[in-house]
């Protein structure tokens, strides 16, 4: 647990209505009344960076007792998948795992929808480790990396994400209620509850006679034919994957088939000559699960939590391997969760699993592409990631008023084809969560969308429009903007460079927060005019004078003609600006869902995409 420092700590929670609760840490002794609605809250006085403490609460002649807590800065993470994206899948996983140290920690928010605003959040902090760490969001570990090792106090990670939410999941109903451009959002929402009960009946069947219909039929064990479940089988090859997480969200697309999971352990001392239990969890569809190349297990279906005996005559002393091979015949696949673990017979010890497995496709269908040819959409209601407010109020609603230091966001590829929208949503959203925390410029830093898709064409732009909408935060107090253009991946939707966001993103905290080391920031416009004969744009973050990355000429820059067609251009640098010749009425560039352009600052950061109508 990470507290936060140099001011007045919030400690807040649940209880009995007319009770007390009494709250000790250090010196610290201080008592707090349960209100009626069965909540309580003190203050602490401010405390400086440092620890291990020991945090202990009593009421009614019960004792909560958290140790090794430290105090220091905590920043909120939160967005969709690619802020959620774990470090045992990114790029640079080995490197985070070297760096990774017990002053840093990480509160990872039980993913929750809500139809009103949850009193308790639901999560657990855990500290550091090399094992650990494969868990955390990658971008947020490698900002809190860049931020430790300066700064050189605990940091504290509060991991509030959510793959595939749209903005609009995380804003409060106020907020969208108060604007007279949202409100719409929260009206339609309520009225489409008319009726949801029926036709998520009618979904449920239609369902399941498309499962019955398209799943696909399993043509054999192929991976085991090839040894992959035998214990000494070589798996170096193999990628490491974080789990329980569902096999779409690994691959980043719809998939089916056959995937197989392989894991070394070694075996306690005190599990030998014992039995122990394999615990997997859900299982998206069908499993066959091997321990040292003997099949312990198999069960279809994926309602059924799988619990396989393991003998004392299968493990070995020393290193054992657990495979198993997930047929997944439709739907969410793979190891699901949400727990992994071994557990002795004997009510024991356990071994926690959820953790860096080997993991390698033997087969994979991909879906229909016709959109009559999908498995059916559930309907939006109660409890989907998508209902208005609902992540606000069971993921962010209950973490108020917890002592951040900021925000850290990466959200919008939910959003894109909805642009116009995007821009009164997210400054909406960050005016309200700065009003919920009562700091009215808390830094909120946060990622621009990367380039994505086969197309570099203009006119297919949906996400280089998400991207200006983003951009237009700016506006607001504290905000920084971190351009991940270059980062991005044509394949996926999920880019694997991501130590790189998170320094970007670290940049402006150690810059405009803890005012240490030299800002490096990408450069982006803060004018354009119109001169004889030309258009001058002048950047800022240019530290000495724009280039081109690879010395050629300048690339991915376009100008709007008089005949309304924009054409590919041009441009004179002139240390922090172009001058754009001709009469044209526009300028943009990098404008297209995967653009390619090599335009950057002194220092090798990217310029910004940007629209200019003149």
């Amino acid at each position: 647990m990470v507290l936060p420092r140099n001011i007045s700590v919030p400690i807040f929670g649940l209880g009995v209505p007319g009770s007390t609760v009494e709250v000790e840490f250090g010196v610290f002794r201080a008592q707090a009344l349960v209100r009626p609605e069965g909540v309580w809250r003190l203050k602490m006085p401010p405390a400086a960076a440092g620890g291990p403490h020991v945090l202990k609460m009593r009421s009614g002649g019960q004792e909560v007792v958290v140790r090794d807590v430290m105090v220091g800065d905590v920043w909120l993470a939160s967005g969709q998948s690619n802020m959620e994206w774990p470090v045992a899948r990114s790029r640079e996983a080995a490197d985070i795992r070297k760096e990774i140290t017990p002053q840093i920690r990480c509160f990872k928010v039980v993913q929750a929808s809500s139809s009103a605003p949850e009193k308790e959040i639901r999560g657990n902090w855990t500290v550091g480790s090399k094992d650990a760490v494969n868990k955390w969001s990658a971008v947020a570990t490698s900002f809190a990396l860049e931020v430790q090792k300066t700064v050189k106090v605990p940091i504290g990670i509060i991991q509030a994400t959510w793959g595939g939410t749209k903005i609009e999941s995380w804003m409060s109903q106020s907020s969208m209620e108060s604007n007279p451009k949202l409100r719409p959002i929260v009206d339609e929402y309520i009225a489409s509850l008319s009726g949801y009960r029926e036709r998520l009946s009618q979904w449920q069947e239609s369902v399941n006679q498309w499962d019955s219909a398209n799943e696909k039929k399993d043509p054999g064990n192929q991976g085991f034919d090839k040894g992959w479940g035998r214990r000494e089988f070589d798996d170096s090859s193999w990628s490491e994957v974080a789990l329980p997480t569902p096999w779409e969200q690994i691959e980043g697309r719809d998939v089916d088939g056959a995937v197989w999971y392989r894991h070394h352990f070694t075996l306690p001392k005190v599990w030998k000559g014992k039995g122990i239990r394999l615990e997997l969890g859900f299982v998206g569809t069908d499993d066959s699960s091997y321990v040292n190349g003997l099949k312990v297990g198999a069960t279809m279906g994926r309602f059924k939590p799988r619990a396989y005996y393991v003998g004392p005559g299968v493990l070995r002393e020393g290193e054992n391997v657990i495979a198993i091979r997930v047929w997944n015949r439709s739907g969410e696949g793979g190891l699901l969760g949400p727990d992994i673990k071994l557990t002795s017979v004997d009510g024991g010890a356990s071994m926690d699993l959820n953790t860096t497995w080997k993991s390698r496709n033997e087969q994979v269908f991909e879906p229909p592409s016709a959109e009559e040819e999908r498995r059916p959409v559930r309907p939006m209601g109660p409890g989907d990631r998508n209902a208005p407010s609902g992540a606000f109020h069971g993921m962010i609603a209950p973490l108020i008023p917890y002592g951040i230091k900021g925000i850290l966001w990466y959200q919008g590829e939910a959003n894109v084809g909805a642009a116009p929208m995007y821009s009164d949503l997210f400054l909406a959203m960050i005016t309200d969560w700065r009003a919920r925390w009562k700091e009215p410029t808390l830094p909120f830093f946060y990622v621009q969308l990367p380039g994505y898709g086969k197309t570099s064409q203009p006119e297919k732009a949906e996400w280089a429009e998400l991207r200006e909408a983003q951009e237009s935060a700016l506006r607001l107090p504290m905000t920084g903007m971190a351009p991940s253009i270059d980062l991005g991946d044509a394949e996926t939707i999920h880019p694997i460079r991501k130590r790189e966001v998170g320094r970007r993103l670290a940049g402006f905290a150690l810059s405009r927060v803890y005012r240490k080391g030299t800002p490096s920031f990408c450069p982006t416009v803060i004018s354009a005019k119109r001169e004889a004969g030309h258009i001058r744009i002048v950047f800022q973050d240019v530290y000495g004078a724009l280039k081109t990355r690879d010395g050629y000429d300048l690339s991915g820059l376009e100008v709007l003609e008089e005949d309304g067609n924009w054409a590919l251009a041009s441009a004179q640098i002139l240390r922090n600006q172009l001058l754009v010749s001709g009469d044209v009425k526009g300028v943009r560039y990098l404008w297209a869902d995967n653009p390619s352009g090599n335009l950057v600052n002194a220092v090798g950061l990217p310029v910004a995409p940007f629209r200019i109508l003149l």
